[in-house]
C-alpha cells in the first residue's frame, strides 16, 4: 500500500470516529482533515494537503449525487472514495489503494 494523506467527510460523528479509528491503525495513512459538514469539507479540500477524500456511508446515503457532482465540478482532479455501510475493512482499504492510484470508485 502506498502512503496516502486523507480527508474524511461524514455527517455522523460516531461513523466519522469509527473511520478515523480504522485508518489510524495503518502507518501508511495520514488523516489530514475531518469534516462533519459539507461547507467544512470544501474548506479542507482547499487548504489541507491530501491525496484523496473519503465520503462516509451516512453522507453518501444522504447526499451522494449532489455532493459528488459538486465536488467533481469544483475540484476536477479530486480523488474520492465512497464508503458504504456494508464495506468491511478489506474493501475500504482496497478502495483507498485503487483510488490513490487512479480515479473515483
Amino acid at each position: 500500500m502506498i502512503y496516502c494523506r486523507i480527508i474524511i467527510a461524514e455527517n455522523s460523528d460516531i461513523m466519522l470516529n469509527g473511520i478515523v479509528e480504522l485508518l489510524q491503525s495503518k502507518p501508511h495513512i495520514e488523516i489530514t482533515g475531518k469534516a462533519l459538514r459539507y461547507n467544512h469539507l470544501c474548506s479542507l479540500i482547499e487548504t489541507a494537503p491530501h491525496d484523496l477524500v473519503i465520503l462516509g456511508p451516512m453522507i453518501v446515503e444522504k447526499y451522494s449525487y449532489q455532493l459528488m457532482g459538486y465536488l467533481l465540478n469544483r475540484f476536477p482532479d479530486i480523488k474520492i472514495v465512497q464508503v458504504n455501510l456494508d464495506d468491511d475493512e478489506d474493501i475500504i482499504f482496497n478502495k483507498i489503494q485503487r483510488v490513490a492510484l487512479s480515479q473515483v470508485v
